[in-house]
């Protein structure tokens, strides 16, 4: 249990720094395209913020505000929260378990029954937990893999639109 206890620190640490590199790297990028473009000096009131589908701009002006915006929205708190969450159980049991067994060493009058009760209550606690951790990790899953299907669909989109509107302005010209 310390082995498994240790590996989803290690877990909960890297997914940790995963999301928060990866965000970073998103935000850092979108934040350079947004710096390239050159929007006039006074807008008036009706006049909105810069679009880039409104504006058919390049394909990587979608890519990386759709990416910037799908990465916020995964469910990674409530995934963390769970990692913690297990985390402490298995301290939890961990300790119980030590005080247990240093009690039992020191008494004479130690119960088997008790022991296998508390050994099994134990158990359903760290399956529980446990259960809990993989339906967190699969909803993660399932939603980074819908956000990279809607980026990767969208992008696809953008560049169409994008490539159809610069071969009307060549024909136009």
């Amino acid at each position: 249990m310390t082995q498994l206890l240790k590996e989803l620190e290690c877990l909960g640490l890297s997914l940790s720094n995963w999301i928060n590199s990866h965000t970073s790297y998103i935000e850092s990028l979108n934040g350079w395209l947004q710096n390239c473009i050159l929007e006039p000096r006074e807008r008036s009131k009706n006049r909105k913020p810069f679009s880039p589908r409104r504006a058919l701009a390049p394909p990587i002006f979608v890519l990386c505000r759709d990416w910037c915006a799908g990465i916020k929205a995964l469910p990674y708190e409530e995934l963390s929260h769970t990692i913690k969450y297990f985390v402490s159980n298995l301290h939890r049991t961990i300790d119980q378990q030590d005080k247990e067994l240093h009690e039992k060493y020191n008494s004479v009058a130690a119960s088997t029954i008790d022991e296998s009760e508390d050994d099994s209550s134990h158990l359903c606690y760290i399956h529980e937990s446990l259960t809990k951790l993989v339906h967190q990790l699969t909803k993660f899953s399932e939603a980074s893999l819908k956000m990279y299907q809607d980026i990767r669909q969208k992008g696809e989109a953008a560049q169409t639109a994008y490539h159809s509107c610069s071969r009307q302005n060549l024909i136009l010209k």
